[in-house]
Order: C-alpha cells, then sequence, then structure tokens
C-alpha cells in the first residue's frame, strides 16, 4: 500500500514537472520569434484565399484547388475588409510585416503549434517509468519543435504549420489510447478516439497524400484483430468504419480535383516526356503527339490511368526516381521565405536546431534500425514495448507511405513537400531512443529479464 502512494505521488510530482517544463517553453518559444502577428506570404498563399471563396457546401470546397482544412481556415479568418498581401518570401528572402487580414491565421498557427507538440510532450512522458526519460523527452520534443526549423512556420502563409501541428496532435491522441486498450482492452476510450477521428478529418483534407495514414491504420488496427482481447472491441470497429469511409471520400475527391490535373501535367512535362524513350513508351500506350489536338482531352480522361499503367508495367521507372530522390528530400529544411536578424537568440536556436534536425538520410536508417529494436522487445513483450512498438511502427509507416508518392509525383518541390515525413524521421531517431532507454531502465524490463533467465 505505502509502495502504492509513494509511486503515484512520484508521479504526480513528474507530472508536473513535466507541465511546468512545458509551460516554460512555451512562454519562451512566443518571445523568442518577436510579434506574434508577423507573417509572410508564399507563391501559394493567394490560392488559399481564391480557392476559400467557393461556396461553403459546395462539391468545390473538397474538389478545388486547394481542400477542405485550409479553405475552411482562410474562409472563418477572412475579415470584412479581405486579406492583403504585402510580403512574399517565395520570389527573394525578405522580413515578416504585419499583413492585413492575416493577424487571425498566424496567431491560430502559433497556439495549434503550441497544443500539439506541448500535448504530446505530456502524454509521451506521462507513459514513461523513469524521471531521466520524462524529462528528458519533454526537453528533446521541445527543442526539436520550438527550433527555427520548425517553427518559422507558424509565421508562413502557407499549409506547413498546419500539417505539422494537427499530425503531431493526431499522434499524441493515438498513443494515448493506444496505452489504455494495451493496458485494458475493455476501457472506455470513446472520448479519445472522437478526438483522435476529428483531427485525423481535418489533418487529412490538408494534402492528398494523408490518405494513406488512413490506409495505413486501417491495417494497423487489423493486425490486433489477431488478437482474441481486441476482436469485439465495438470502438475498433467504429474507428475502423470511419477510416474506411474517410478514405472513400479521399479518393474520389481527390480524382476529380484540379489539383491532381496540375500534379499530372507536371509529372508528364518535367520527367515522362522529357525522355524519348518513355514518349515512344507511351505512344504505344495510346497517348497521342503532344503538339496534337487529340492531346488534351485524352490527358484529362487518360493521364492517370495511363501512369499508372506505365510504373506497373516498368517498375524500374518508380524504383529508380525513389532510390535517387530519397536523398535530396532530406536536404535544404530551412526556410528561405524571411530572415530575422533582430531577433538575439535565433543563431543559438538555429545551432540547437542543426544538431536535432540533420540534413542527411542517418534519421530513416537510424529510426528503423531503433524500430527494429522495439519490434523485438514486443515479441518478448518486454516493459510497455508493445504499445510503444505499435504507436512506433505507426509514426514510422505513416511517413514511409506519404513519402513514396511525393517523390513520385513530385518534380519540383520536392524537398519542400517531403518535409512531414523528413521530419518525423529525425524525430524518430530522438524518440526511439529515449523509448529504448526507458525500457531498459525500468523495474518491468528487469523483472522481465529475470523471469527469462530463470525459466
Amino acid at each position: 500500500m505505502m509502495n502504492k502512494i509513494i509511486r503515484r505521488l512520484r508521479e504526480n510530482i513528474s507530472l508536473v514537472v513535466v507541465i511546468c517544463i512545458v509551460i516554460v517553453a512555451s512562454i519562451l518559444r512566443i518571445q523568442a520569434y518577436g510579434d506574434l502577428r508577423l507573417s509572410i506570404a508564399g507563391n501559394d498563399t493567394q490560392s488559399y484565399i481564391d480557392a476559400s471563396q467557393v461556396p461553403l457546401f459546395s462539391s468545390e470546397m473538397l474538389t478545388g484547388r486547394r481542400l477542405l482544412t485550409t479553405n475552411l481556415l482562410y474562409r472563418i479568418f477572412e475579415p470584412q475588409d479581405g486579406y492583403e498581401i504585402l510580403v512574399n518570401g517565395s520570389i527573394e528572402t525578405t522580413r515578416r510585416v504585419i499583413q492585413p487580414g492575416f493577424n487571425g491565421i498566424v496567431i491560430f498557427q502559433l497556439v495549434l503549434s503550441l497544443l500539439g507538440w506541448g500535448m504530446l510532450a505530456i502524454i509521451i512522458s506521462n507513459h514513461m517509468k523513469s524521471f531521466l526519460t520524462k524529462v528528458l523527452s519533454t526537453v528533446i520534443i521541445l527543442f526539436f519543435a520550438f527550433s527555427p526549423h520548425l517553427a518559422d512556420c507558424d509565421s508562413i502563409l502557407m499549409s506547413e504549420s498546419l500539417t505539422f501541428s494537427l499530425f503531431i496532435l493526431e499522434f499524441a491522441v493515438l498513443i494515448q489510447f493506444a496505452f489504455l486498450l494495451y493496458k485494458n482492452p475493455n476501457a472506455n476510450v470513446k472520448g479519445w478516439i472522437t478526438a483522435w477521428v476529428l483531427v485525423h478529418f481535418i489533418w487529412t483534407f490538408i494534402r492528398d497524400t494523408n490518405l494513406f495514414v488512413s490506409i495505413v491504420t486501417i491495417g494497423l488496427i487489423a493486425i490486433l484483430y489477431f488478437l482474441p482481447r481486441y476482436r469485439n472491441n465495438k470502438q475498433l470497429h467504429f474507428l475502423l468504419f470511419f477510416l474506411t469511409a474517410i478514405s472513400i471520400v479521399g479518393l474520389i475527391t481527390a480524382s476529380q480535383s484540379t489539383r491532381s490535373q496540375v500534379q499530372l501535367v507536371n509529372i508528364y512535362h518535367d520527367d515522362l516526356l522529357a525522355s524519348p524513350l518513355r514518349t515512344e513508351i507511351l505512344k504505344e500506350m495510346g497517348m497521342p503527339d503532344r503538339s496534337s489536338p487529340e492531346y488534351k482531352p485524352w490527358f484529362e480522361e487518360n493521364a492517370s490511368s495511363t501512369l499508372i499503367k506505365f510504373m506497373l508495367k516498368h517498375p524500374g521507372y518508380p524504383i529508380t526516381k525513389i532510390i535517387n530522390d530519397f536523398p535530396w528530400s532530406f536536404t535544404e529544411i530551412k526556410q528561405t521565405y524571411f530572415n530575422a536578424p533582430e531577433l538575439k537568440t535565433r543563431n543559438l536556436l538555429m545551432a540547437i536546431g542543426d544538431a536535432l534536425h540533420p540534413q542527411s538520410t542517418t534519421p530513416f536508417f537510424a529510426g528503423l534500425l531503433l524500430l527494429i529494436g522495439l519490434i523485438q522487445l514486443s515479441i518478448k513483450n518486454i516493459g510497455n514495448s508493445r504499445a510503444w512498438a505499435w504507436s512506433a511502427l505507426w509514426l514510422f509507416v505513416t511517413s514511409t507511405l506519404m513519402l513514396i508518392p511525393t517523390i513520385l509525383g513530385d518534380t519540383w518541390a520536392l524537398n519542400r513537400h517531403a518535409l512531414l515525413s523528413t521530419t518525423i524521421y529525425r524525430l524518430s531517431m530522438w524518440l526511439f531512443a529515449i523509448i529504448v532507454m526507458d525500457i531498459a531502465l525500468s523495474n518491468d524490463s528487469k523483472i522481465n529479464l529475470a523471469e527469462q533467465s530463470e525459466s
């Protein structure tokens, strides 16, 4: 009884310490980056504004140039006098300014960032058993998130800030209900699953490639059904139903969208038709000559299906493209939209960020090795390794399945469009190492190892 009281007291003290670290780090994050209203536009910002003007309950909200989430965001925060873009950092790097109409958006992006990363730090530390790893994981996560490599995105009027913050919030909620169900398959996690469903829905409709997360989650939940303790869990049934529905809606709207045509034009123009050999193969598959009047109607109807058939018949093309472009997706991760020499701590924060955000493929391979270690620990059922391994597998596989179509479908801005996946690989490298450390330090792992040695 006394041991339980002492353990509960330690847990409460640890939670208070972690929350204090999150609060202090959030305050420093706010103070270190200047006026909260400062913003800068990109080349895509005007398209977000234009896309948000369509009727609220129309199909264009899902099938237009931009997706539902950014359409709603720019519609909700649009002031009576409209938006006014004063600086565009995509042409030449410049300084942020307070742009009329955009104050609500940049402040919302900041709040969402603080909420997402703060919640991730608290939830992950809460499931750590060692006080050392609780504090270490919190500090690493917050330094990782609040360095300029990610924090700068909150001032940029693009989709990156929303993408990072909502995905991290989604991951944090997933860890929470995964651990609750691991400890008790009959636990009531309706609230957590409802929260996850809401965040996942909003996040999915930022980029088309986000749909792959639904597919991965369906597969990982299906794996749980091999275990009798989860087969009759109605909460997981609901989650599968929702994920299937959102996948169907997403695939249909993506195929009907104008943005998919723009991407296809880039792939054909910059990649496929740049090669005489590939051009001849496509002509054999029914593609008219590019200069003929039949080309445009053929392209609108058959470009997507022909591309898929081409890749299936000639797998060397996608394999070679992935191998060649994979290293490039990890490079040039720092934003090039604005300079901020007036910020006194910027050089220090940039140095910390450079250490935590290496621009190489090392995070992918380091994270993969640590993931294999976690899976091995889960097979032996050491500590909380099974819950950690399932969550880590979700994180790593979703990042990979989003990266592959990004590489295959991107011909001019790969490093920016791949930034979510490569950032998650960098986070995984640090996070998985701390998880393995915590399992090694936990009393449960010592007990399990002792039992195995005795048997």
